[in-house]
């Protein structure tokens, strides 16, 4: 076998997928998965627990963060794939790891709904004729369609809205730096306590993350060995700048108590004036939370789409389109998921907690694959532009783990009855479709199970 069939078995292959996006678009995507409504609305909480500690927090985040994406981005430099979230645990950990992770995955595209609804939210601030279910439901189906006219229509999308919401940011800061009056809030980082600083951090860590899902898209990035890595790391460290800069004025303008848990727009009404207000909660903060929108179509059917073409679905609900490159059944799929809680009004938060919660479990079964990927493809490993030692790799998913597990037991402390009971059910239909399905999985070439032929199901 050659080194390319052996690569492509490795990774499980992406029928007509285009290698159309660049590392500008890359780094469009990894930013807008970071940067969406968190920092608007988490920034204030922070303010609450911290104070003048906020920017630490923020900056004590970007590192978690990138603790856990650094061995994500060498494991896609190495085995550059689309759906790596259920590839990298199938392949270098054992398939029914990948449909775990995959599984998992799936339920954290009921964040378009999230952004969605938060962008209406916004737009009725600015005016009650905007109705925030009717806005969601425009703009999901808006990025629905342009999703299907390719992964490069969708990338160019996202560069675009990045340049208006990095203007509105800037003109934020800018303001917000020169009306700065309470420096001295800055001198005690931590007014409640070491502790509280240290879950604010936790909390802006949710706001942070993210960047690692340029991975998902191997087979649609140029030089992917070179761009998954600048894109993820160097997403996460310009979103965690962005982030300490917005934060400064946001603790520094106004008294504390006047911020605490209250979004950055109250202190942009105050600095800019009522045209600088509109343009901040247009271009910042619905073009952020769109923007997240957009991202997450273009990556969300990623894992699915390894997944069918391993055999775990039909392949039918893989199908390419051949003049676009996209999985257009897997992106309505993803687009019935997204658009159902905002036609049902479910309470989101509790949903995205719940979510967010399982994803944990994503992060440390990638890292774990990243671990395994020096002993079970060496050949890989050894050729990728960008690499982590054994010794940092087994540290970095040591610290995964803890970090992880204690954000799952934040972000679970105060889930209620009935979202839990509805996360169980999830993972309980996950697990009966793998008990009926992994036993007709078919067997690959090496005598592992995983790779479908081409057209069977």
């Amino acid at each position: 076998m050659s080194s390319t069939a052996q690569q492509a078995s490795a990774q499980g292959g992406s029928n007509h997928l285009k290698r159309e996006i660049g590392l500008v678009g890359a780094l469009g995507i990894s930013f807008h998965q970071i940067v969406g409504g968190g920092v608007i609305a988490l920034t204030g909480t922070a303010i609450a627990m911290t104070g003048g500690g906020t920017p630490i927090a923020f900056a004590t985040a970007t590192v978690l963060v990138m603790v856990v994406a650094a061995p994500i981005s060498a494991l896609g430099a190495a085995m550059p794939t689309t759906g790596g979230a259920y590839v990298y645990p199938a392949r270098l950990l054992h398939p029914l790891a990948g449909y775990l992770n995959m599984w998992l995955w799936t339920l954290g595209n009921l964040s378009l709904s999230i952004y969605g609804i938060a962008a209406g939210q916004y737009l009725h601030s600015l005016d009650p004729w905007f109705d925030a279910q009717l806005v969601a439901i425009i703009m999901i189906v808006g990025f629905y369609a342009a999703n299907l006219l390719g992964a490069a229509v969708s990338a160019r999308i996202g560069v675009v809205l990045g340049v208006v919401m990095m203007l509105a940011f800037g003109m934020f800061i800018v303001f917000g730096l020169l009306g700065v009056e309470h420096w001295e809030v800055f001198a005690h980082p931590i007014p409640n306590g070491t502790l509280e600083l240290f879950k604010a951090a936790a909390l802006l860590s949710f706001a942070t993350r993210g960047g690692q899902v340029v991975a998902e898209l191997g087979d649609e990035l140029k030089n992917p060995g070179r761009n998954i890595p600048i894109a993820c790391l160097g997403g996460t460290a310009l979103a965690g700048v962005l982030y300490i800069l917005l934060a400064l004025p946001s603790a520094g303008v106004l008294p504390i108590e006047e911020v605490a848990n209250q979004p950055m727009s109250v202190v942009a009404q105050h600095i800019t004036g009522q045209a600088g207000f509109v343009f901040f909660v247009l271009g910042g903060s619905v073009v952020a939370l769109v923007g997240s929108l957009n991202s997450n179509l273009l990556w969300g059917t990623k894992a699915l789409l390894a997944a069918v073409q391993d055999g775990w679905f039909p392949r039918r609900l893989g199908a390419v389109n051949r003049r676009f490159g996209t999985p257009h059944w897997l992106l309505t799929l993803m687009f019935v998921i997204g658009i159902a809680p905002v036609l049902t009004g479910l309470d989101m938060a509790d949903i995205a907690n719940a979510a967010s919660a399982l994803q944990q479990v994503n992060a440390v079964l990638i890292v774990a694959a990243a671990v395994r990927l020096r002993t079970v493809r060496r050949d890989l490993y050894t050729a990728a532009p960008f690499k982590l030692g054994a010794r940092t790799m087994r540290v970095l998913l040591a610290a995964t783990v803890l970090i992880s597990a204690w954000q799952f037991t934040l972000l679970t402390a105060d889930l209620t009855p009935s979202v839990i009971t509805a996360g169980a059910a999830w993972i309980a239909l996950g697990a009966a479709w793998a008990a009926y399905r992994y036993p007709k999985l078919p067997t690959r070439d090496d005598g592992a199970v995983g790779t479908a032929p081409a057209g069977k199901d």
